[in-house]
């Protein structure tokens, strides 16, 4: 062995030796993605208002129904720009959340939330 090569070792050790473990990563707290939209009222009361609805919410998000409202709240801040626009990640209980607007393509392929569709499926005979 070379004189370097020894010395090379040498380092390699004492670095494992002294170095701990990196922390950079280990505090991540997973983030939920609720999308949200914003569709025309089927209330006839409300005029031409917008709703909001809510699209996909986990099964632990949507059966806290505090957590909904404040989800609610928190997407009309975001919209009215209480919270500012660019303002994507919120925190609610220790709990992170971002939210995800889906744009509607035209005012008049827009769904209204009450409407059900049924899908025919045909079996596949093999």
């Amino acid at each position: 062995m070379t004189r370097y090569s020894k010395i090379h070792i040498i380092v390699m050790l004492l670095s494992f030796l002294f170095v701990n473990k990196l922390h950079g990563q280990t505090d991540i707290v997973q983030s939920e993605i609720i999308p949200y939209r914003l569709v025309p009222s089927q209330n006839p009361m409300y005029g031409c208002w917008l709703e909001i609805e809510l699209i996909g919410l986990p099964e632990s998000v949507a059966r806290n129904e505090e957590l909904v409202e404040s989800l609610y709240r928190l997407v009309v801040q975001k919209e009215t720009g209480e919270i500012g626009w660019s303002v994507d990640e919120v925190k609610w209980n220790g709990r992170q959340f971002v939210l995800v607007k889906i744009q509607v393509p035209s005012p008049y392929t827009i769904q209204p939330k009450s409407e059900i569709h049924e899908i025919n499926v045909v079996p596949h005979d093999e």
